[in-house]
């Protein structure tokens, strides 16, 4: 795995956020009632990102509370931000780092891991992957059409530019 290919994730991840929000969006203007679990959890797929960041960054005033409430705008707005911050450090990073640096945290039930970088980026793509599967589940039910955020739609859209 290689610094490129983590730069990808990312902003696959960033571009999925972007299009569940907008989805959320246009699920409620339609006059479907969206479920708050459905904000619910797409503000701690956002959370996550922060905390994450925090972890490895070390700065931990970045970091959201990993249930926290954001508004639609709040989301896209952080979205975009916390990303930015992500490129930004995993520039400075080389292809050894990933799995040479390593760092000690705690989660939010206080259990204290150690996890390499390589580790953290695999796992947060992944995690916020499962979370905008939910809130597709969600929207469905709730009577909307939820966006496809597949990786390889990503790929069709952004990679063919």
């Amino acid at each position: 795995m290689t610094i490129p290919h983590f730069l990808d994730q990312l902003a696959y991840t960033e571009w999925a956020n972007k299009r569940s929000i907008h989805n959320l969006v246009e699920t409620q203007a339609q006059g479907y009632a969206v479920p708050e679990r459905a904000l619910h959890v797409m503000s701690h797929v956002i959370a996550a990102l922060h905390i994450w960041y925090a972890r490895v960054s070390g700065k931990a005033e970045i970091a959201l509370p990993v249930w926290g409430e954001l508004s639609l705008e709040e989301m896209s707005a952080r979205n975009t931000s916390i990303c930015a911050l992500w490129v930004e450090l995993l520039h400075s990073k080389t292809d050894a780092d990933l799995a040479k640096e390593s760092f000690t945290y705690k989660n939010s039930l206080g259990q204290g891991y150690t996890n390499t970088l390589l580790e953290i980026i695999t796992h947060f793509p992944i995690h916020s992957e499962h979370h905008r599967g939910q809130i597709a589940q969600m929207v469905r039910l709730a009577g909307g059409t939820p966006v496809n955020t597949d990786y390889i739609q990503f790929a069709r859209e952004e990679h063919q530019r």
